[in-house]
């Protein structure tokens, strides 16, 4: 069972990890295929086992995926060096189609600002 006690335990693990070193991100659509990515797979299969206990919301609108709202894609963070643990955000599925491609990755990073507060986020492409 997840209460709000893990969550905060959780999250600062994480934080702790993320100041310590860089934070690869992936922004990913629900449908995408993550077998090549066994850490990925296994933060989302726990953050799809625990939907009705830690009630996400999608950072852009608020609607909660313990509430119907539909994941379209999926926002992984994880730390640069020796990754153990990967941060999981999801966009709903209106959102996701609705929504122009820059407020999506203007909303992504103020999610990661959470993780890693005044961070600068630099796109490799």
């Amino acid at each position: 069972m997840s209460n709000r006690h893990q969550r905060r335990t959780d999250l600062r693990s994480f934080k702790r990890e993320a100041n310590n070193a860089h934070l690869v991100t992936h922004l990913a659509d629900a449908d995408a295929p993550l077998d090549d990515h066994p850490l990925l797979c296994r933060a989302l299969s726990y953050w799809r086992s625990n939907i009705q206990q830690r009630r996400p919301y999608c950072p852009a609108c608020k609607a909660n995926f313990a509430d119907d709202a539909r994941a379209a894609a999926f926002l992984f963070a994880t730390t640069a060096l020796a990754p153990t643990s990967a941060s999981v955000t999801a966009f709903c599925d209106q959102c996701w189609r609705d929504l122009p491609p820059d407020m999506i990755e203007r909303e992504a990073a103020r999610v990661l600002r959470q993780v890693i507060p005044g961070g600068r986020f630099l796109d490799p492409r």
